[in-house]
């Protein structure tokens, strides 16, 4: 990744903005930044970066369907343009500057860059984040939504010690920090993308993160036989999450949680399907846009009546 990245510039409207910005995340985003054009059109500019490794022509080329097939639904598109353009690694850390700003998330949760100074309230916890060129400041809904499920677990959470976290595909360490702020025992994050995890060890550094917070490079399979977590949260994508299941179950406590996003809602069913197959059942449910956010737990643990996590 040190030769730069790729920057994929498209226009929409009011109308398109969000479709095509979590079109853009779907199919590998690093980041992306939205702003409005400066000769005062009712149009906005997003550009998304990619690692150099993908295929940017396919991309394209996938993206400038989907711009047809928006049309094709009525919905006011930009001028069908697409820039594409390599941009040093060191220029994609100042365009992240000018646009991360800090996010409130759920009830106590602050999301922001470790250049911006506050002061933030009191009474909520904030998470610093340097982006580099992993996924996840939470600005995203995916991301969004896997804090607010993780507070919420937290939050619901009895006995001493915390419940004991896994992130999978942890990105910027994002969740996995977030855990932790909130009192979590333990917390293990792994990530295919070795630099993903030196992205989030740097992170954890810069949230003085307690050494219970562990980051692994690899998959599930990097994880110690029989480890079992009281929550697990997994933000990828269908396709990574659909062959996961199975794995996902076997490491959950006996009334653990699986939280799982990167889910378009056009794939609920199929995903949905893939969980109750692997012995999983959905027990809450939440969308943001086009994305949905599933919490599951094993079947054979009915929460129905089962003791509250924790206790």
């Amino acid at each position: 990744m040190g030769e730069g990245y790729v920057e994929v510039g498209v226009v929409g409207t009011i109308e398109t903005a969000e479709a095509l910005a979590d079109f853009l995340f779907t199919e590998g985003a690093l980041g992306l930044v939205t702003e409005d054009r400066s000769d005062g059109s009712a149009v906005i500019l997003i550009r998304a970066s990619f690692p150099r490794t993908l295929s940017v022509e396919r991309i394209v080329a996938r993206l400038a369907d989907y711009q047809r097939e928006l049309e094709a639904l009525g919905l006011a598109g930009g001028d069908g343009h697409i820039e594409v353009r390599t941009i040093p690694s060191e220029d994609w850390g100042r365009s992240w500057k000018q646009h991360f700003r800090p996010l409130v998330i759920g009830r106590r949760l602050v999301i922001a860059p470790l250049w911006e100074a506050g002061p933030f309230p009191e009474d909520q916890l904030v998470v610093r984040i340097d982006p580099g060129m992993s996924f996840g400041t939470g600005h995203h809904a995916t991301t969004r939504m896997c804090l607010e499920a993780l507070e919420a677990f937290l939050d619901q959470w009895r006995g001493d010690p915390g419940p004991r976290v896994l992130d999978v595909g942890t990105g910027t360490g994002i969740l996995a920090m977030a855990a932790d702020a909130l009192g979590a025992e333990r917390v293990v994050a792994v990530d295919t993308d070795p630099e993903a995890c030196a992205g989030a060890m740097k992170n954890l550094v810069l949230n003085h993160t307690r050494d219970c917070v562990q980051v692994l490079h690899g998959g599930v399979e990097a994880l110690r036989p029989g480890t079992r977590f009281d929550l697990v949260v997994a933000n990828l994508d269908s396709r990574s999450l659909r062959p996961l299941f199975n794995a996902l179950k076997v490491l959950l406590a006996p009334h653990g949680r699986l939280v799982a996003s990167g889910i378009l809602l056009e794939e609920e069913e199929t995903l949905s399907g893939a969980a109750r197959a692997a012995g999983l059942r959905s027990i809450a449910r939440q969308s943001d846009g086009e994305w949905l956010c599933l919490t599951l737990t094993p079947e054979a643990g009915d929460n129905r009546s089962a003791p509250p996590p924790g206790s």
